[in-house]
């Protein structure tokens, strides 16, 4: 896997570093020129700022490790092959830099943990995928993450269909009986290749298994008749994300790789369409909370489930020294803490808890305040 992606264990490595001074700088960059020169002086600029923060807010301790972690990590980049946003994460004991493959909005956050809003949103698409390509003549495998893809070339793929049917024309005889010699053989041929076709397909189907560990979602391409026989025999139905009708054995990688990507983030949107769905029905269940306040409550108590949060959403709250149960949403006048990005406290706590985060798409959640919970019980 490409070092520019998300990898599994960055996600939780940065989510347990807590109590510290974590920082989190996040920029757009962009993949062409001219907007592509400005990046490294905005990103510079944003740096900056970020050292005259940090020697003004903790005046007294020594920042000088994390100052140079955040020169290191800039120095690495490469701006000449620029994603669609950086995100360079320093504390103590973290030093990571991130290349989001989605717009990001310029940030930079000091607090005692990491800003994860772009970073889950950009997990929820960054998964594992494999893509099968039928053919009557051979099948490709490949493994798939975001807009990149890999063949798999190993003891079972690629595989190549040899038909050993052969015959002999019919020798010369009457004009009527030959006619319908070869008719008749024609149809026994076509009925065989049929029957061979079927075999090829259950053998790949098979040896799919073997591919698909941890419900990997499946692409398959192929034309209509094909992907119609793939699927009236496939054991692996229910991992069929989606089919893409054509031929693409002869398509270069690149524009498969863009061509199944835009097929697998469709598939992926449409899940986060029907978790608004099933969160109206959660709702009449009495098992959908709606309401900060509410859902903070829910998630101590740990019946939280799946938080859906809008991405960028943030707001600030309070809670006593004496009891964070209850938040609040103006300072109360017993003694309390400040929480600058209460939304980032949630995720942190659904996390925590064996919760799922998923960050949506903007105004996916107008209707219900930016921020919808789904309780187990």
């Amino acid at each position: 896997m490409s070092k520019k992606h998300l990898l599994p264990n960055d996600l939780s490595l940065l989510l347990k570093e807590k109590g510290n001074i974590c920082i989190s700088i996040i920029a757009p960059t962009h993949r062409l020129s001219p907007e592509r020169r400005t990046d490294p002086l905005q990103l510079e600029k944003t740096i900056q700022q970020t050292k005259v923060y940090l020697e003004t807010r903790y005046a007294g301790k020594n920042t000088a490790p994390l100052i140079q972690a955040i020169d290191e990590l800039f120095n690495q980049i490469d701006f000449t092959h620029n994603t669609q946003g950086i995100g360079l994460f320093v504390s103590e004991h973290v030093k990571k830099l991130v290349h989001f493959f989605f717009p990001v909005k310029e940030k930079m956050v000091i607090g005692d943990s990491f800003d994860l809003n772009d970073l889950l949103y950009e997990s929820y698409f960054n998964i594992p995928y494999t893509v099968l390509l039928l053919s009557e003549k051979e099948v490709k495998l490949f493994n798939g993450r975001l807009n990149a893809l890999t063949e798999i070339k190993d003891e079972h793929f690629p595989r190549l269909h040899k038909s050993d049917y052969e015959y002999s024309r019919p020798t010369r005889g009457s004009s009527y009986v030959g006619h319908a010699f070869v008719k008749e053989f024609e149809k026994d041929k076509s009925i065989m290749e049929e029957i061979r076709n079927e075999m090829f397909f259950r053998e790949t189907d098979h040896l799919l298994k073997e591919y698909l560990t941890e419900a990997k979602p499946l692409i398959v391409a192929g034309d209509n008749k094909i992907l119609s026989a793939f699927r009236s025999i496939t054991a692996h139905e229910q991992d069929i994300a989606c089919t893409i009708p054509g031929n693409y054995l002869l398509v270069n990688e690149t524009e498969l790789s863009t061509l199944t990507w835009k097929a697998m983030k469709l598939f992926l949107d449409n899940k986060k369409e029907k978790l608004v769905t099933d969160f109206r029905e959660k709702v009449g269940e009495g098992l959908g909370i709606t309401g900060i306040q509410n859902i903070w409550k829910a998630v101590m108590e740990g019946r939280c489930f799946k938080l859906l949060v809008e991405i960028g959403f943030s707001t600030t709250g309070y809670v006593r020294n004496t009891n964070d149960y209850e938040l609040f949403l103006q300072p109360p006048k017993e003694p309390h803490k400040a929480l600058p990005n209460v939304v980032n406290n949630l995720i942190e706590m659904v996390l925590a808890k064996n919760g799922e985060v998923i960050i949506m798409e903007t105004d996916a959640l107008k209707e219900f305040g930016r921020l919808a919970l789904i309780t187990r019980y």
